[in-house]
């Protein structure tokens, strides 16, 4: 009898200790289970915060940024009616200013339909406004050497930005150094419009077709390349310019394609011959007692903010050139697109205009002539 209590006394044994290995072992695994998955929760909320301070950091880094550019007004000015290409550009110019210095840059902005080009230089070597833009054909009469770029001649027509930001690269050191003695620093080039011939009549595909032809232009030089080629001239003004063809006053004009839009030309023309080059090209500039007070971080805003306007006029620069064309088109306007030899052979007396400028500029301005003419050259 004790001999079977024994026996069973050693199984009970032995059937607890089982027991309890089991549920050890259990335990065991449940306890690994626990660990690995807080280690996999641990892990997840340490990439989190990892990802939370990295999008700190980068909005402090902004934070940062915008707090190095201080506050500025610019008194800017320019002209031109609500829907032309001077008023979006310069338009344009102000929001991307607003936006890339997180609103610190705002504007007096003064805009008249009545503002000729010509008062942009007085306004700026006056210390009236900070910035303007400055077309070329305006002012070359008194800042002779910038003569080279506001007339035909200057940059063959290219909707590549790329292109575009080579041939202000070329020039642009040298556009530095021409404003800069007159207290303006220069900030960049604004991508040009096509040029266009427009009037009534039979279609002018050679310079000889228009002798006989009173013929408008604007600008010194314009006028004197008109001369080059033996052409009569009228320099009626741009607002009576629709009204002077309808009325045979004159029977064509050298224009910029959006001028032929914003004038309406196309209700009163017969023919518009576009062709593969810009009919001046202008900068947008600063004055210098202005840029001198800005801060460097400011300065870069306004830099980086330029290259960026530059790029969008281009677009600017071909969505008025589609209107005009279309516009052309709604009125049965016959259309004639100069190949790049025709509009070589009609701007072939150019050379001759320069020679007269080279006469009346300086070493600058000859500078400036070769960058073109080099570019030019590389580009053909």
């Amino acid at each position: 009898m004790k001999t079977t209590k024994r026996i069973l006394a050693v199984l009970l044994v032995l059937a607890m200790a089982i027991s309890m290995a089991a549920c050890g072992s259990s335990t065991t695994t449940t306890t690994t289970a626990s660990d690995s998955g807080a280690s996999t929760a641990d892990t997840a909320a340490a990439d989190t915060a990892d990802d939370t301070a990295a999008t700190d950091e980068t909005a402090d880094d902004a934070a940062d940024t915008a707090a190095e550019i201080e506050p500025y007004m610019f008194n800017i000015s320019y002209g031109g009616t609500p829907g032309s290409s001077m008023v979006a550009v310069m338009e344009l110019l102000q929001e991307i200013l607003s936006e890339n210095s997180g609103g610190a840059f705002t504007f007096n902005a003064y805009n008249d339909n009545s503002y000729k080009e010509s008062q942009a230089l007085d306004e700026m070597t006056n210390n009236i406004v900070d910035i303007v833009y400055l077309a070329s054909g305006s002012t070359c009469t008194t800042v002779t050497e910038v003569a080279y770029l506001g007339m035909p001649g200057c940059f063959r027509y290219s909707d590549d930005a790329e292109e575009f930001f080579d041939f202000e690269d070329s020039v642009s050191g040298i556009l530095s150094e021409i404003y800069d003695g007159y207290g303006i620093h220069y900030l960049g080039l604004r991508p040009p419009a096509r040029m266009a011939i427009v009037g009534t009549g039979d279609v002018p595909t050679t310079k000889e077709a228009l002798q006989g032809k009173v013929v408008r232009v604007s600008g010194t030089w314009l006028g004197r390349l008109a001369v080059s080629m033996n052409l009569a001239t009228s320099n009626i003004g741009l607002s009576e310019l629709a009204t002077a063809l309808q009325r045979k006053t004159i029977d064509s004009c050298i224009t910029g394609i959006e001028q032929v839009y914003s004038q309406m030309l196309g209700e009163v023309v017969d023919y518009a011959c576009v062709m593969p080059e810009a009919d001046g090209i202008g900068a947008l500039v600063i004055d210098e007692d202005t840029w001198a007070k800005l801060s460097d971080a400011q300065k870069a805003c306004v830099e980086e903010s330029v290259a960026q306007w530059m790029e969008e006029c281009l677009t600017i620069s071909n969505e008025f050139y589609e209107q005009a064309i279309s516009h052309l088109e709604e009125n049965n306007v016959e259309i004639y697109y100069y190949s790049d030899e025709e509009c070589d052979e009609f701007l072939s007396t150019v050379s001759d205009v320069y020679t007269e400028i080279d006469e009346q500029t300086t070493d600058l301005g000859h500078s400036l002539r070769d960058a073109v003419l080099e570019f030019r050259e590389a580009h053909s």
